[in-house]
């Protein structure tokens, strides 16, 4: 099935009429739901309420229910980790703050806390929605039905600019030597697992910077002979 990506402009969204068809599957008899456009996980507001397939649906209706606890479990793990990794506190104890965080982040990668669909609406840097991945028939509907509605296959744009990514990457990098030296430096004997906190900041820290360059952009490409 050929798909596209669909760009509402900023203008047309509060006059936006969306064919009763599938954008996950392009089926008729869709079942509607709120998806959140926000890239904060805890935000179900602002939404916009598009007709997906069943199965779909009902991912997206249990993900929103439950992703409001995201931001807590996610500051519960990270203070496991900062206690067991900073806080001069005895063995036991140290033990017990690792094990909360290990168990917190095992439990919200295993919990089936459902999903958003490929179709999930966002709002570019310009204010426009773009909605990745729809079907072709349908988007044509979209556009027959909403002026000034387009259709496009170029890769989208990054949500945020280069000197953001730049900045998080740094900070990432920067993260992860910190505590490679706290580490080393600290006079005890840790727990080997802490070690793994390093590699993990240091991926993080790689996969942001990589987000510098444009979506589609192949950085081994040889050029061709004049």
């Amino acid at each position: 099935m050929r798909r596209t990506d669909l760009v509402v402009p900023a203008d047309r969204i509060a006059a936006l009429r969306i064919p009763p068809l599938a954008v996950t599957t392009g089926a008729p008899n869709p079942e509607w739901a709120d998806i959140p456009m926000s890239v904060w996980r805890f935000r179900s507001r602002p939404a916009l309420s598009l007709p997906l397939d069943p199965a779909s649906a009902q991912q997206a209706r249990r993900y929103v229910r439950l992703a409001v606890w995201a931001p807590l479990l996610g500051v519960t793990s990270q203070l496991g980790w900062a206690a067991a990794l900073f806080s001069d506190v005895p063995r036991p104890a140290q033990a017990v703050a690792l094990a909360v965080a290990l168990v917190v982040l095992i439990g919200t990668q295993l919990a089936p806390t459902g999903r958003l669909p490929r179709q999930t609406p966002y709002r570019t840097r310009h204010g426009d929605v773009r909605i990745p991945a729809v079907p072709l028939s349908v988007a044509e509907r979209w556009i027959d039905q909403n002026p000034g509605v387009t259709a496009t296959d170029d890769p989208a744009p990054r949500p945020h600019s280069r000197p953001f990514y730049a900045a998080w990457s740094v900070a990432l990098l920067a993260a992860a030597a910190v505590s490679a030296v706290a580490l080393a430096t600290n006079g005890r004997e840790d727990f080997v697992l802490l070690w793994l906190l390093v590699p993990a900041l240091t991926a993080a820290g790689a996969a942001t910077a990589s987000r510098i360059l444009p979506r589609g952009y192949v950085s081994f490409e040889r050029p061709s002979p004049p």
